[in-house]
């Protein structure tokens, strides 16, 4: 078997010489336009040929990697232009692609920033470049972060629902906009916190790139709307350009040639692929969405603090077991993207995390939020590595229900309810929680709570007590937890996928390969067969593990 696999190799890579000889003869230009999109997810979606064909998914960060690797193996492209439309990322996802156009500018290529206009999200992937150039008329939007949060418990009260939660945890504030009528302190308190260590990591990487004092940042960002000559003067713009002028304006005193990817990516040199010698290689899973019960699945429209996609924990369950009976997994890295969720998706996911974790290295990698239920199945890993700006810990639990009764009653609907004994009322939206109903629920509540403490205290080296400290469901960005221990290292994928391979001393280069669960079923439900696992969310009386406030920031 091993020497077909290699006479395979070898005339595959006979194959790909020649076509790799003719296209060396073609022009390519000295710099290439790469536009940056969308929502950056980290792994491309692993869509059927037609279905791509049909909905064109946004580019992730793992094809934006590929990219820039293709370009930087060619001799004549001296670089790239960056442009931005409608980049809607979170400070982890954009945090990674600042560190791939470092790593692709230690290659000896160049960046280039085109801005007609900009956010700071923007500005701040922008500034790992060389050179940025901006029209006269550009617009820098470098307002600073904030966190917009309706609480609703007025508007609800008004209708006649009763919001019957309980969290455990002060900081645990996932409910509070349907238990308040204004934030508590206790969530504003955290909320500035995060966005304090997000904006300080901003700054510092801003001035460290543009050569600037942090206070000249911070000034900029303080004074939030800047014109293109402002910003010139204030080194935040290297030149003023239009697009006509940025074969003259890229290299100053050099006019160069520049081509968009989708013109020059097929006359790239393709790679040469030897899968003889890729014996053995690092596996990928991915944790994307809330957690839930039953299969991943992907809503028709985002849910505010839950997103879009659904983690089902028998989908990814499947994957990690595909991962453990794979001979050729030496390793795996978890991808975890998820605010959390049902305690007991947690639960089992952790448990299949920690059985292959005895057998092969496992290393999460944490995205834009890897917190509550994400953060207890990820504690399950031998190594934790989170973005700066990582959302994670959460370490707590929230329950409870809605209760329609006033609601449908001023509507001319009378729910009558038959139940016995009287605690099966305790699922019914239709009647309240009775005191020995609540005790049942607190103190259940409380037992998952010691339970999620336990779990992080055996896995992280600590004691329940510093466990506590950290805990009450506070919500910490990366670069804070790892100085409270709560992850091991500060990177991105790539640096999780090295970790990963050093673990099982595997080779610098040996590959990366996703791993997907068998589809089930085999055509995708339809989006309205999702709505009953989204709405579970919010009306089952169960126990999740959510993050300490609903979505993300800006």
């Amino acid at each position: 078997m091993g020497l077909v696999g290699l006479l395979v190799d070898l005339f595959l890579n006979f194959l790909r010489a020649l076509w790799n000889l003719i296209l060396g003869r073609l022009p390519v230009p000295a710099y290439v336009v790469v536009e940056v999109r969308g929502p950056l997810p980290e792994r491309r979606l692993l869509l059927p040929p037609f279905v791509r064909w049909l909905r064109r998914p946004p580019p992730s960060l793992e094809e934006i990697r590929e990219q820039l690797d293709r370009i930087a193996s060619h001799p004549r492209i001296r670089g790239i232009v960056l442009t931005f439309r409608d980049l809607s990322a979170g400070w982890a996802s954009l945090e990674g692609l600042r560190r791939a156009l470092v790593r692709f500018r230690t290659r000896g290529k160049r960046v280039c920033a085109y801005l007609p206009t900009a956010t700071l999200a923007e500005y701040y992937v922008a500034s790992a470049s060389d050179r940025i150039l901006a029209p006269a008329g550009a617009e820098l939007w470098l307002v600073g972060l904030r966190q917009e949060v309706p609480f609703l418990r007025a508007a609800l009260d008004r209708l006649g629902i009763l919001p019957q939660f309980h969290h455990v945890g002060e900081y645990k504030t996932a409910l509070h906009p349907l238990l308040h009528e204004r934030m508590p302190p206790e969530q504003r308190e955290a909320l500035a916190a995060i966005l304090e260590d997000v904006l300080e990591h901003v700054i510092q990487a801003v001035s460290e790139s543009r050569g600037l004092a942090p206070e000249r940042v911070a000034e900029a960002i303080e004074r939030g709307l800047l014109s293109a000559p402002e910003a010139q003067a204030r080194n935040l713009v290297d030149a003023l350009a239009y697009e006509e002028d940025l074969p003259d304006a890229v290299e100053p005193g050099r006019r160069v040639r520049i081509e968009p990817w989708s013109r020059v990516r097929r006359r790239l040199p393709r790679p040469y692929r030897w899968r003889i010698l890729d014996r053995w290689a690092v596996g990928v899973v991915e944790v994307v969405g809330a957690l839930v019960l039953g299969e991943s699945q992907e809503l028709p429209f985002p849910v505010p603090g839950i997103g879009r996609r659904l983690a089902g924990h028998e989908t990814i369950a499947r994957a990690l077991r595909r991962a453990e009976r794979d001979r050729r997994v030496r390793a795996v890295v978890l991808h975890v993207d998820s605010p959390g969720g049902f305690v007991v998706a947690s639960d089992l996911l952790a448990r299949e995390v920690h059985r292959l974790a005895k057998r092969k290295p496992v290393v999460v990698h944490m995205g834009n939020v890897a917190a509550s239920g994400a953060y207890y199945l990820a504690c399950s890993a031998r190594h934790l590595v989170a973005a700066a700006t990582s959302l994670t810990g959460s370490i707590g639990v929230v329950g409870g229900k809605l209760v329609v009764e006033e609601f449908l009653e001023r509507h001319g609907v009378r729910p009558e309810v038959v139940a016995h004994p009287g605690t099966a009322t305790l699922l019914s939206p239709y009647v309240p929680y009775t005191d020995r109903d609540w005790a049942l629920l607190v103190g259940w509540m409380r037992q998952s709570y010691e339970r999620f403490k336990a779990h992080v205290a055996a896995s992280r080296g600590k004691s329940m007590e510093e466990v506590e400290a950290v805990a009450r469901g506070r919500v910490w960005t990366g670069i804070r937890a790892k100085s409270l221990g709560l992850v091991d290292a500060i990177g991105d994928f790539e640096d999780a996928v090295q970790r990963a391979r050093q673990l099982a001393r595997l080779p610098r280069g040996a590959p990366v390969r996703t791993i997907s669960p068998p589809p089930v079923p085999l055509l995708p439900a339809p989006p309205l067969q999702s709505l009953p696992a989204a709405a579970a969310l919010l009306k089952e009386p169960v126990l999740w593990m959510m993050p300490a406030f609903p979505g993300n920031f800006c």
